[in-house]
């Protein structure tokens, strides 16, 4: 759960960032690089965070099922 709000967060920052940078080279204002660059930047570097985290935690779960094609298990026989 807190994967999915940290992801909701992080998009509506970058959203938000680039739409205000928009906003502020319309208006000539001189924070359109943070707006524009760092800021989403940041957002996105966010968001690769805790995909690769989030791939790391499934990764070992998936291995320790019977059925998964990475264990040296063999399928139960059925009798």
């Amino acid at each position: 759960m807190r994967n999915i709000i940290m992801a909701f967060i992080l998009g509506t920052a970058f959203t938000n960032s680039l739409l205000s940078g928009v906003e502020s080279v319309n208006d000539g204002g001189v924070s359109w690089v943070f707006l524009l660059i760092v800021f989403p930047l940041a957002a996105l570097a966010g968001l690769v965070a805790l995909l690769l985290e989030h791939r790391k935690k499934r990764a070992p779960a998936e291995s320790r099922r019977p059925d998964s094609p990475n264990t040296d298990q063999q399928p139960e026989q059925p009798r």
